[in-house]
């Protein structure tokens, strides 16, 4: 198993669903980063699922220089049906002019999803656009 690039190819909703259903399948727990204190919805609604906390400056595809709280979330189906109300996690496209990063409605957090071995099945810097996933998801 190897990890991919999927920079740009969760724009749409559908795909973004597609990979979101996968997850759900295949996810034991996930991690999210505030990397925007004020963007606390998520955790405040599972936080009954919250197994750690954390402050890092270093976590899946990101290196900070401030150190961040990260949550370590138990998976469940309420989860994944509460992501599945967002567009998408962030948007990426190139241009002429360059890199053009669009958040969307689910924030600027980062998000990891990891299997029951603690791999990755994909993490997003998702204030830049960047999304990782693991080619398993794909087939």
């Amino acid at each position: 198993m190897e990890l991919v690039d999927y920079t740009g190819k969760l724009n749409s909703h559908n795909e973004y669903l597609q990979i979101i259903n996968q997850l759900e399948n295949k996810c034991k727990y996930i991690e999210y980063v505030l990397v925007n204190q004020d963007e606390i919805k998520f955790v405040e609604k599972f936080e009954n699922l919250i197994v750690s906390l954390e402050q890092k400056n270093k976590w899946w595809g990101t290196e900070s220089s401030k150190k961040n709280k990260v949550y370590k979330i138990k998976s469940s189906k309420e989860i994944f049906k509460y992501l599945k109300q967002f567009e998408t996690f962030c948007k990426y496209t190139l241009s002429k002019d360059g890199d053009i990063v669009e958040d969307t409605d689910f924030g600027t957090n980062d998000i990891a999803f990891f299997d029951d071995k603690e791999m990755p099945l994909l993490f997003t810097t998702t204030h830049e656009g960047y999304i990782i996933i693991r080619d398993d998801l794909l087939k």
